[in-house]
């Protein structure tokens, strides 16, 4: 009580503007939380502007920038809803309660829930709108659209691989430059290319079974896809649908394809150019994608020794069959094949043939 009538005859003779603040005596500790006594108007302007920005945020405390005390925002208060009685900094009763008589213009009267509750929900408020701010000025930063909008439904983003890593089927998370994310992304980029060639079929020819077999390639390359992403270590392969294993009998599907389209095509005698009907040229882009996606897949089978066997092998047979089925949509198409042949004698560049593959 000696402190504290020092600090009220202090206060009450000084000719300048002061604010205290501390917790109540019946509270179970007693802590001066802040004592100033300010003359400079830029600082009370600062305590204004560092206590608003804490109700922004949503704190009920503030330490003082010149005590180091710990300061109760409004909001404390006005959650505890009334005055305490002991004249502090952001009390919004007035002091009602203050013993010396001091008062103020108050904000709400002590007891009054109605309206501390209204008052506490537009604090929680801003903190809201605050929060929305700063998430404006990162996407700004990172040239993203500042659109607010949201949704309940599933979205294809986490944010979880924005440091670098992503997981795999097993849990485990790596660096995406990780030999199996490489795989992953090549098998990924190849059944892309595979659509793209489905989709360019022209809907008046009949190629067949081709336009079925593109589907079940597409899905042999998700099955890849979830196997790579998944790695065996010292286990048994197993063709479970779930990742665990390759079936070779979708190998045998390939060569079967390809050897019925083969039969109707001429004999192949020389290189040919991969170009012709739309549909065939991406075929060739698929095949060269193949090729990287088997090279991506051979250190995960003979160097790692966690990917099934037979993966690669659909792999290096699946390249086959999309060169053969470039050629057959040239052949259905009406399409001539550009070869690119050996030099005939007295020359020394190779010629290109165009050539018919309705040709018997």
């Amino acid at each position: 009580m000696v402190l504290l009538n020092t600090i009220g005859r202090k206060l009450a003779t000084a000719p300048v503007r002061f604010s205290v603040g501390f917790t109540s005596a019946s509270h179970s500790r007693f802590t001066l939380s802040s004592l100033s006594v300010m003359t400079d108007r830029h600082t009370v302007e600062d305590i204004e502007e560092l206590h608003q920005r804490s109700l922004e945020e949503g704190s009920t405390t503030y330490i003082d920038p010149e005590t180091g005390y710990t300061v109760f925002t409004e909001l404390t208060h006005l959650k505890r809803g009334f005055c305490c009685g002991n004249q502090c900094r952001h009390c919004p009763y007035g002091f009602e309660r203050v013993r010396s008589g001091i008062r103020r213009q108050a904000k709400v009267k002590s007891g009054d829930k109605d309206t501390t509750n209204r008052m506490v929900k537009e604090i929680l408020q801003l903190k809201g709108k605050k929060k929305q701010q700063q998430q404006q000025q990162q996407q700004q930063q990172r040239g993203m659209s500042t659109s607010t909008s949201t949704t309940t439904k599933n979205v294809p983003y986490t944010r979880k691989g924005d440091g670098g890593t992503s997981q795999l089927g097993t849990g485990e998370r790596r660096s995406k430059t990780d030999c199996n994310f490489e795989a992953l992304g090549t098998v990924d980029e190849l059944c892309s290319f595979v659509g793209v060639v489905h989709a360019h079929l022209n809907p008046e020819e009949h190629y067949g079974d081709l336009e079925s077999q593109l589907l079940d390639i597409m899905s042999r390359l998700f099955d890849i896809g979830s196997h790579v992403a998944k790695p065996r270590e010292g286990e048994e392969f197993e063709a479970n649908g779930i990742g665990d294993g390759f079936d070779s009998q979708h190998i045998d599907a390939l060569e079967s394809w390809i050897n019925q389209m083969t039969e109707d095509l001429p004999e192949l005698t020389s290189f040919i150019l991969p170009t012709g009907a739309i549909a065939a040229a991406h075929l060739h882009t698929a095949r060269t994608v193949c090729r990287r996606t088997e090279r991506r897949v051979v250190p995960l089978v003979m160097d790692d020794q966690t990917c099934d066997p037979n993966a690669l092998k659909y792999l290096n047979r699946l390249s086959d069959y999309f060169f053969v089925a470039a050629r057959w949509v040239n052949f259905v198409e009406g399409k001539e094949e550009i070869q690119y042949q050996r030099p005939v004698p007295g020359t020394t560049q190779r010629q290109r043939v165009a050539r018919s593959l309705k040709e018997s």
